[in-house]
Order: structure tokens, then C-alpha cells, then sequence
């Protein structure tokens, strides 16, 4: 399974994603009408697109056999916006590989120490909370849990060429040990020792 940011001619399917898996998971829930509003608001397929142009926000997609089965968004401070996975394809990977692909892309393209969500609603905090995020400390009631996480450097690995002397005295060698071990097992069995 791997995330891939998305062109933006997927991100039609993304918000779709978005607002299918908020009513049918989370909406009925969610007793705060303004949080819907802002919600709706904020996926409105104009003021994402505004904000990719700006450079203020990436998203990622996961695809199964050619189709997006979950998506997120991350603001280039390191806020996680959006995480929705189709309900068919939750608790199969598809968040924690959003998240960690999340952490690695602040930490490498912005130098992020922190990445930054908002739990919404505030029960959704236990599912963050097993994949290493911790509660940030609130001085005013609301109906979202503010979290944070560290962000993870990824290695990048330069795929190198190996040359074909030393494959093949590889390959001689350990056809040299084996040989040794069969002679050896060959002198033993006829000592009558195995």
C-alpha cells in the first residue's frame, strides 16, 4: 500500500471521498452545527484547489486497482485537515500509511518537527492516540481534540550498481561452502557417524 500526492484532476474524487465518509460515519455524531458548516465550507471544491495553487496544501491519495479508496490533506505548517478512508476499506492500513507518509513529507520538503490535527469529533482522539499522537493542552472547551505528533525523516536510498565480480565470486563462494559442507557430511555418513 503506498500514498501518492494527487494531480489535480483527482481532486474531485478526493472530496468526494471526503464528504461521503463524513455523512456516513461521522455527521450524524457531530451536534455542533457550525462544525458541519465549517466542515462543508472547507471542501468546497474551489477553496482546496485555491489553496494547492498557493502551496498551502498537498493531498494523498491510496488507489486500488485504479480507484481512490482513501485520501488526506496536510497545510504546509503541518496540519492534518482531512483523513477519510471508504468505510469497505477501513482498518486495513490505509490511515496509518496516510499519517506516516504525512510525517515523513513535513519532516523532508518542510523541516517539521511536529505535525499538528484536529479529532473531530472528539472520540475519533483514540484512533490518532494508537498511532502516536498525543493531546495538546487546551485553555478553552470545544468539541475537537487538538493533536499533535512528531514528524519522521525518511531515508532516501540511492539504488546502486552492484558489479557483476563481485556477484559472481559471491555466488562462487557460497557454492564453495556448500560443497565443503556436503563432502563433509559425505565423510561423516560414511564413518557411520550420522
Amino acid at each position: 500500500m503506498k500514498a501518492q500526492i494527487l494531480t489535480e484532476d483527482q481532486i474531485p474524487e478526493a472530496l468526494s471521498i471526503a464528504r461521503g465518509v463524513f455523512d456516513y460515519c461521522l455527521r450524524a455524531r457531530i451536534t455542533d452545527l457550525e462544525m458541519i458548516h465549517i466542515f462543508l465550507q472547507y471542501t468546497e471544491n474551489t477553496n482546496i484547489r485555491n489553496m494547492i495553487a498557493e502551496g498551502t496544501l498537498t493531498m494523498w491519495g491510496i488507489f486500488e486497482q485504479g480507484h481512490m479508496i482513501a485520501m488526506s490533506g496536510m497545510q504546509k505548517e503541518g496540519h492534518i485537515t482531512m483523513l477519510y478512508v471508504l468505510p469497505v476499506f477501513q482498518r486495513r492500513g490505509c490511515g496509518r500509511c496516510l499519517l506516516e507518509e504525512m510525517k515523513a513529507y513535513a519532516a523532508n520538503q518542510y523541516q517539521l518537527q511536529r505535525v499538528t490535527l484536529s479529532a473531530m469529533p472528539a472520540w475519533t482522539a483514540d484512533y490518532f492516540t494508537k498511532r502516536r499522537f498525543h493531546p495538546m493542552e487546551v485553555t478553552q472547551p470545544c468539541s475537537f481534540v487538538p493533536m499533535q505528533a512528531k514528524t519522521v525523516a525518511r531515508a532516501i536510498y540511492e539504488k546502486k550498481e552492484i558489479p557483476s565480480g563481485v556477484i559472481l565470486g559471491t555466488s562462487i563462494g557460497g557454492l564453495a561452502v556448500c560443497a565443503a559442507v556436503a563432502v563433509g557430511f559425505m565423510v561423516l555418513w560414511m564413518h557411520g557417524i550420522v
